[in-house]
């Protein structure tokens, strides 16, 4: 952005320390539990959304350049996906041990570097070699979409966006597509790119600034009932549309809320950094996170509760340092030279 928002900032932090500590906290577990889970998936939500605000934001309200819009959320995304699926491919191939749900295949890795969605036999699900990269696919998706509209005004964009978003979602809901690609598209995910968008096109139109602190209190009970819908809907799995709703609902008031409120909260640095490095973080920290906690757990008594919980929060402290690392040594110098550039 221009003027980059520091509470958006903060919501990524939030974002990407959500999804660190949901996989610090499976990582000892042999199954599926549905609270960590939801909160890694409270993050990736939280994540889209922001990313629709951001994509109106930087755009404006008339048309673009697509061109030169691809080409800044490509260098700003790929190289560093890449690298990270690279090195997972790597080292399922020579240390096949190291991983859970990760198994060298190098048509899977090819489908994954060109972000084609794929069953994973691995991971069970629409998931690419390198596993936490399924969100990115939906990134890229978006992404395209939104530049195949670039000579539209921004309103008329969201319209557009919306529909063909809606659309797709009610078609896999009444199709049950069952090959990969037309369900992983037709899934109802997406819709928070565009609660975003809506919420950048009210920012950009200075709503909701405006309306911010009247509705603040009403807003924050609207949050409370999401976060508890999404959290308290048990139908067996992870990733059900009800708690969707529910988890979409916080995110997107938590949105509004920090837009609106830019000027009245405080300047907080280092969550703001961590917002800075939140890509980072969310691509490096399975690595730390399983270093840390995989092998301090064979080296310690983990019967007792306690001791797991402090090798899981120090499991956390490596994912978050490890992302910092990557982001002040590779991506911070990265994006400079991208700006420079143009």
């Amino acid at each position: 952005m221009s003027a980059k928002l520091h509470t958006i900032q903060y919501l990524r932090a939030m974002a990407a320390i959500l999804v660190l500590v949901s996989h610090a906290l499976l990582y000892p577990v042999s199954g599926q539990v549905l609270v960590y889970g939801r909160l890694g998936w409270l993050g990736v939500i939280m994540f889209f959304a922001v990313s629709g605000f951001i994509m109106v934001v930087v755009t404006g309200r008339g048309s673009f350049d697509p061109l030169k819009f691809l080409r800044r959320r490509i260098l700003r995304v790929v190289p560093l996906y890449w690298a990270f699926t690279l090195l997972a491919a790597l080292l399922a191939l020579i240390m096949p041990s190291l991983f859970k749900t990760t198994v060298f295949d190098l048509f899977q890795l090819v489908l994954s570097l060109v972000f084609v969605p794929f069953y994973n036999p691995a991971s069970h699900g629409l998931h690419p070699l390198y596993k936490l990269g399924w969100t990115l696919n939906y990134e890229m998706f978006f992404y395209l979409c939104f530049a195949l509209l670039a000579v539209l005004n921004a309103q008329r964009r969201a319209w557009v966006l919306t529909i063909v978003y809606l659309a797709l979602a009610i078609l896999g809901a009444y199709l049950h597509p069952e090959g990969a690609i037309p369900a992983f598209y037709t899934s109802y995910m997406p819709l928070a790119f565009i609660a975003g968008i809506w919420l950048g096109l009210a920012h950009l139109e200075g709503r909701l600034e405006k309306q911010g602190p009247p509705l603040a209190m009403p807003l924050v009970v609207l949050a409370l009932a999401g976060l508890a819908a999404g959290f308290g809907v048990d139908r067996g799995m992870v990733e059900d549309g009800l708690a969707f709703a529910g988890l979409l609902a916080f995110s997107v008031v938590i949105l509004a809320l920090a837009a609106g409120l830019e000027h009245r909260l405080p300047r907080l640095p280092t969550l703001e950094r961590l917002g800075d490095a939140s890509y980072s973080i969310y691509l490096a920290h399975i690595f730390a996170v399983g270093a840390v906690a995989g092998l301090t757990l064979r080296l310690v008594d983990s019967s007792e509760p306690w001791i797991v919980g402090a090798i899981l929060a120090l499991a956390v402290g490596a994912g978050i340092a490890a992302g910092l690392i990557l982001y002040r040594l590779v991506e911070e110098p990265m994006m400079r030279r991208l700006k420079r550039r143009g």
